[in-house]
Parts: C-alpha cells; structure tokens; sequence
C-alpha cells in the first residue's frame, strides 16, 4: 500500500527501515506464538477478543488536547479494553506513516488496508491491551512483564538495542526477580539494562523527572531527539506488571487514541468495517493548546519525525514535534506559535471532514475536576456504550498523569503566553474556533 517515496530520504535509508520493520514485525508474531503456547490465559484472552470485539470507540483531537488522559480514564471503565498507549507505532511498522508512506504529510490517510495489514493492526490492537495492575506478580507474572519490555524496547529503540529478544527478557526479568529498588518496576528494569550495556536513556521514558534524576545521578538529561528511526513517540511507556483484561458478561469496547489519527481517518473506518464505530471528538481552546504544543517542542520529547533529509526546505525544524499539518512547508520559518496553531486547526478540520456524528466533549470540563469531570466522563461512557460503575470514580477523580510537560491547571496560557490571544487574528483559527464551539468574542474568559 506504501508508494515509492518521493521524500528526499537519502539512498538505501527507506530500504533500510523497511528491513527493520519487517524484523520487528516477525519478531512481535514470533513472539505472540510462542506466549499464547506458554500461557493459557494469553489464548484464551487473544482467541476471545479476536472472536467476540466488534465494538470500537476512537477518541480524535488534536496533539496536546487531552486526549490521552482522557483516553486513559476511558480505559478504565467496566467494559473497555484499551492500550496503555498509543496505536500509532502499529502504522509506523506497516509504512503507513511519513517517510515511509512515500509522500511529504503526516501518513496514509485513505485507502485500502490488504488482508495481512488489516490482520496485523487487529492482532496487535488485542495483543497491547492491558488490564488491572498486578500488586505482588508471581514468578510467572514477571516473566510475562519481561516480554512486554523486551518488545517494547524494539519499537523505542530500534536502531540500539539490537540484543537477541530472548536476551532481553531475561535481563528484565532478572532485574525484577532479584533486589528491587524501585521506586516502581520500570525503574529497576531501566537500571539492569543499563547494567547490561544496553543504551536506554531514563530521562525519555514518562517517568517523573526528580525521581529519574534521584535514581540516575549520573545520567544527563538529554538534549534533542534520541536519534535513529522513531517508531515509538517519546516519552516512551515505562510499562507496569498488568493482567489481561477480563472478557466477562460486560460489554467489550475497545478504545483507542493517538493523536495522529486525525490524519487517518478513512483508513480507521476502513480498518474497523464490520464493526459499531464510534467516535469521540475532544475539543480544547487552541490558546490553552497551543500553549501545550510550544511547550513540547522546548521539552527533550514528542519528537515525532527527522527531516534532515529536507535540508533548508525544513528550517530549524528539522527534528520535528507532533504531526506533519497541511502546509507544513510554508511555516518553518515562522513563528513557532503560528506553525502550532496549524497543528491544533488541521487536525480539528479533518475530524470535522471525516466523522459522521461523533460525541463532541471539551477537554475543559475535564479540567474543571469535580462534578462537571464526573458528567463529561459519564456522557463518554454512555455514547460508548458503557456505564461508570461507583468504584471507578477514583480513576476518574485522580487519573494518573500521562506525558504532562507541567502540573496540570486551566488557562496556563494566560499566565505564561498571554500574547498567544493574536492567533485568533488568523482567519482559519477563529474559522474552526467557530466551528467546534469556542466564541473568539469570549476569549479572554476561556479557560
């Protein structure tokens, strides 16, 4: 389905992704194989899902809109199956993402999925959902913890951790199965990987900063992109020992999100015929978004493409954040609150384009906590098709963070950008602001 790429890629570098995807690709079937031989459970789950999903909830909005907490307090309702992640990568090892799709913008965001493609994202959809936290694994648990890592590490590091899969579960297993320090598995996987002269870089995983840097006094934090291929997004999942999600009486939903979907939605509707789609659309001010946006691309993560290969034609944004907005061309050499601004309209454009009659929620009543968070969560459940049983109101209340740049709290931007209110002078900002409900009149009162 990927074209000739008419990208500037130099020579043999297309070639040479194209051999470690499909690696990583044989590895992860290879690898499905063998656990669903040793672990009953893993059958059964991966048999049923395949067997019995056919309900989808897609949640769409654009980079640093919140959506992936949102999505993650989604995953928690009774009922949901959902990645502790994103599905992105699942693309990015299929070629259907830029540089490999063969064309200048973000992906592949039409078209027809062939039969082994559509079976890979289905599979790996299933394979990568996780359940409850398990408080004190057993033996069995951990080594199952250890398979997880170890291909996780192929999709975060893809050009430097070249060890043999087998290797790598049994350097994390060891790490887990002997003198924990914690403060949290991840950190003491981090720490036998690194005994083992395997080049992970705790400060790019979504871990907090001052216990990485508490744990890793030696380690400096890092400057610019990790280098190499991305397939997985920085800050990369620090994974935790999680069961399988259990398919009971409840009603099975799967639930995915990943920020680029905007630039595929024909491609999801493609990939999910058959099934009962629905689609979320979360909406935020683009002022508050923005203000997110500019602070990833000052972060040391979210680079998401290298366009090194563009030479000048790519400015000073050669080492990309966030998805590839229309136009992308026209605006590396300006302001960097302008180019974001694209990246929160382009996105809300397509979903606008491409949705039939999705739930639209704003991500500020998420904010505002309390009960205005309790309705915005149950009107989600209820368009889902799920319900919000009492004892998940916790998740609800105190989600756990994910891939926050600062302390959550509404209308940072006032106080640390308030000159961003001069986007809303740009024509297609205050157009779509319009069109998803924000009254630019009533700007200076957005939170």
């Amino acid at each position: 389905m990927a074209p000739e790429s008419t990208v500037p890629v130099p020579p043999g570098e297309l070639e040479r992704r194209r051999a470690t995807f499909a690696r990583i690709r044989a590895e992860r079937d290879a690898a499905m194989a063998y656990l669903r031989a040793k672990f009953p459970e893993e059958k059964e789950y991966l048999d049923r899902a395949r067997d019995e999903v056919r309900d989808v909830t897609v949640v769409l909005g654009s980079p640093r809109g919140g959506t992936s907490v949102f999505k993650q307090v989604l995953g928690e309702l009774r009922g949901a199956l959902a990645l502790p992640g994103e599905h992105r990568l699942l693309f990015t090892l299929l070629g259907l993402n830029h540089p490999d799709h063969g064309g200048s913008d973000e992906g592949v965001e039409s078209g027809v999925l062939d039969a082994g493609q559509r079976t890979f994202l289905l599979r790996n959809l299933f394979f990568e959902c996780r359940g409850a936290d398990i408080p004190e694994p057993t033996p069995l648990e951990w080594e199952r913890y250890a398979w997880d890592w170890a291909l996780r590490l192929r999709v975060q590091w893809p050009d430097t951790v070249d060890a043999p899969l087998e290797e790598l579960v049994a350097v994390v297993r060891d790490s887990v199965l002997g003198e924990r320090r914690g403060p949290e598995p991840a950190f003491d996987v981090l720490r036998g990987l690194r005994a083992h002269g395997l080049p992970v870089d705790p400060y790019r995983y979504d871990l907090d900063e001052a216990l990485v840097r508490e744990a890793f006094p030696d380690v400096p934090v890092p400057k610019g992109p990790p280098g190499g291929a991305i397939v997985e997004i920085s800050p990369f999942l620090a994974l935790r020992p999680q069961r399988r999600p259990r398919l009971g009486e409840d009603g099975r939903v799967l639930v995915i999100k990943a920020s680029s979907d905007a630039y595929r939605i024909p491609l999801l509707h493609h990939l999910f015929d058959g099934w009962n789609l629905r689609e979320l659309h979360l909406t935020r001010n683009p002022l508050a978004s923005v203000n997110g946006l500019i602070d990833g691309w000052e972060h040391r993560s979210f680079w998401q493409h290298d366009l090194s290969s563009y030479g000048t034609a790519a400015g000073l944004r050669a080492d990309w954040n966030f998805d590839l907005c229309e136009g992308w061309q026209d605006l590396v050499h300006g302001p960097l609150p302008e180019l974001c601004a694209r990246q929160w309209s382009d996105p809300h454009r397509r979903i606008l384009r491409h949705t039939t009659d999705p739930l639209r929620l704003r991500f500020e009543d998420f904010q505002a906590g309390g009960a205005t968070r309790r309705s915005l969560v149950e009107t989600a459940a209820r368009g889902m098709g799920l319900r919000l049983d009492a004892d998940r109101w916790g998740a609800v209340d105190e989600p756990r963070r994910v891939n926050a740049t600062s302390a959550p709290a509404g209308a940072r931007w006032r106080r640390e950008r308030p000159e961003l209110g001069r986007l809303l002078d740009i024509p297609e900002v205050a157009e779509v602001c319009g069109l998803i409900g924000y009254d630019v009149r009533d700007w200076e009162r957005w939170p």
